[in-house]
């Protein structure tokens, strides 16, 4: 059976599963492997190659790989399958190394590897909010019609425009490569606001209270507490705020959530949709069920 391998590489875990053409995963669930970042390059080209590997042999039964698809953070030259990630503490030893050759020939030195791929095998790079805004149009086809604005919110602010089911990352009513986080937004950028860190600053500054983590004054709010519910209630007021000028000018159709912080949509839904409704009356919005699948499932995007 043709399958890919696919891996999102993050800065604390790799996720990682072997998915078919359609996007079914075929090893039960998704595998969660340490990153490793901050080790130096040879220990990591090593552990990327040990994890396909792995993979591998956790199918079912027998494969055949035709792809590789990573997705990596940036910055990075997903193109050349270049990292350009430096001085950010995480995968710095990798800066200027072309990933996809190293690894791929540390693969083709296994009996197990060449037995199963294809002699064209590739290993293919792409953004990880990209990859989820595609994977999410493998798994809803509603998503493969009009624009679609996809937001991932997590630490950081993931973002990707899609058109009729293909990524727009350079037109002049997009963001340069789809990228929303380094906006200019009130008196720093989006990524600092919308975020993880951007909830805590924010119940900080409303109740000078210091959380270390969202989780707390999530299960807080759901509690009743006042002071927890206030801080989503702004939240949500702030989050549609932010993207309005992607609204105005990219005029999607569907508006797609996801990461750990969408789950807590519930809390911030109201004034989320309310300020919405006063410059995107018709855009629908949904959520996304599994933004990790979504992302790996992407992969298969890759080679179409």
């Amino acid at each position: 059976m043709n399958t890919f391998i696919a891996l999102d590489v993050g800065g604390t875990s790799i996720k990682t599963s072997v998915i078919t053409p359609n996007g079914t995963l075929l090893t039960p669930g998704i595998t969660h492997s340490p990153s490793l970042a901050k080790e130096d390059k040879e220990t990591l080209l090593n552990h990327f190659t040990h994890i396909i590997l792995d993979k591998i042999k956790e199918a079912p039964y027998p494969i055949h790989v035709t792809g590789i698809g990573m997705a990596f953070p940036g910055p990075f030259d997903y193109e050349k399958g270049i990292s350009l990630m430096q001085n950010i503490n995480k995968y710095d030893s990798l800066y200027g190394i072309c990933l996809g050759k190293e690894i791929l020939l540390r693969l083709r030195k296994n009996k197990l590897f060449n037995e199963v791929a294809s002699h064209s095998c590739k290993i293919k790079f792409e953004n990880d909010a990209s990859l989820y805004a595609l994977g999410e149009t493998v798994l809803n086809q509603d998503l493969i019609q009009g624009k679609v604005l996809c937001l991932c919110i997590g630490t950081g602010l993931g973002s990707a425009f899609l058109e009729d089911g293909k990524l727009i990352t350079n037109h002049p009513n997009v963001p340069l490569n789809g990228w929303v986080y380094d906006t200019p937004f009130l008196d720093s950028i989006i990524d600092d606001y919308i975020s993880a860190r951007g909830i805590l600053k924010l119940h900080e500054s409303l109740h000078h209270v210091l959380v270390n983590d969202v989780k707390s004054i999530y299960d807080l709010a759901l509690e009743g507490c006042e002071s927890s519910l206030k801080t989503f209630h702004i939240f949500g007021a702030r989050f549609a705020q932010a993207i309005t000028c992607f609204l105005q000018t990219f005029q999607p159709n569907t508006l797609v959530l996801g990461g750990q912080i969408a789950k807590s949509f519930p809390l911030f839904k109201d004034s989320f949709l309310g300020q919405l409704q006063k410059v995107a009356p018709d855009l629908t919005v949904t959520l996304s069920l599994d933004s990790s699948l979504s992302t790996l499932v992407g992969v298969t995007r890759l080679f179409e």
